[in-house]
C-alpha cells in the first residue's frame, strides 16, 4: 500500500549500493547483513502525469500500454516466467502478516482490504495491487520504487505532506525513503508498482517502525510521519484507526 528532513553525520546514510560491499568482503551482502539505513521522511517528488525518468522500464511500459488500451485488467494481467506457475494468483495478508491466496481475486475477501499479484521477479520486480478503504503502515526499503495508478485515487506521502494520487498518475520514491498511502477514498486504489533496476524480491529488506527500535534518528522520522498523518488525514499511528477503516 512516498517533506524532506535530511539526517547528516551518520554512516548509515550511505546508499544501499555502497553498503552492499563490506570492507573485507568479496561478495554482496544480504540486506540483513547490512547496516540499517536512516530513512528520509518522505520523497522529494510529487505524483505526476508522465513517467519519471527514474522509472523508465520497457516491460512496465508494455503493461501500462496494454492496460490503457483496455487489453488487460486486474484479473487478466499475466505474470512473466520469473513468477512460478504455482505463485501466479491473487494474494493478501491476514492480521498476523501471513500471505493468503484470495479466491477469484475478490478484494472483499481480504482481511486487510487489499490484494496484489506478482507480475515479475526478474529482470525487474513488478506487481499490481487492488485495494478498498484500508490503512497501510509507513515503511521504507533500500530499493527505489515507482507507482502507476490503474484504478481509483488516494493520498500519498510526498514532499512532507499527503498529496492526491490520481488515476493515470506516476509516483517515484527513492530508496531509504519512508512512504505511506492509506486508502481513504470509496473509489479504492489500484497501482502497478515496480522497483526499477532491482530484481529478486526475496533479497529486499523492508523496514517498519519495529525494525528501527533504539535507532533514534529513524524512530524520530517515523514519529514525524505520524504527525503528518494526523495533520493531513486525521489518522492516528498505524493500527489505531480500526473505527475509520472497519468494513
Amino acid at each position: 500500500m512516498m517533506k524532506l528532513k535530511m539526517m547528516f553525520g551518520i554512516a548509515a546514510l550511505t546508499s544501499t549500493a555502497a553498503l552492499a560491499q563490506g570492507p573485507q568482503c568479496d561478495h554482496a551482502q544480504l540486506p540483513y547483513q547490512q547496516m540499517t539505513p536512516v530513512p528520509y521522511d518522505s520523497t522529494p517528488y510529487a505524483p505526476q502525469d508522465t513517467m519519471p525518468a527514474q522509472c523508465a522500464n520497457p516491460e512496465v511500459e508494455a503493461y501500462i500500454a496494454a492496460w490503457e488500451a483496455g487489453e488487460i485488467d486486474f484479473t487478466t494481467i499475466k505474470s512473466n516466467s520469473s513468477i512460478p506457475a504455482d505463485q501466479q494468483f491473487c494474494k493478501s495478508l491476514d492480521d498476523d502478516g501471513n500471505v493468503l491466496e484470495i479466491a477469484d481475486c475478490d478484494k472483499s475477501k481480504s482481511p486487510v482490504g487489499y490484494i496484489w499479484k506478482e507480475l515479475s521477479d526478474s529482470p525487474t520486480v513488478i506487481g499490481i495491487t487492488d485495494g478498498g478503504r484500508s490503512d497501510h503502515a509507513p515503511h521504507f526499503h533500500g530499493q527505489p520504487e515507482c507507482y502507476y495508478v490503474v484504478t481509483g485515487e488516494s493520498q500519498t506521502l510526498a514532499q512532507n505532506k499527503f498529496q492526491k494520487l490520481s488515476l493515470g498518475q506516476y509516483f517515484y520514491i527513492p530508496g531509504a525513503t519512508i512512504h505511506n498511502t492509506p486508502i481513504l477514498s470509496d473509489k479504492g486504489l489500484g497501482v502497478m508498482y515496480w522497483y526499477p533496476n532491482n530484481a529478486h524480491f526475496n533479497g529486499f529488506k523492508y523496514y517498519w517502525r519495529k525494525d528501527v527500535q533504539n535507532l533514534r534518528v529513524a524512530e524520530e522520522a517515523f514519529d514525524r510521519v505520524d504527525e503528518i498523518r494526523k495533520r493531513d488525514l486525521n489518522l492516528g499511528p498505524y493500527g489505531t484507526n480500526e473505527a475509520i477503516f472497519k468494513k
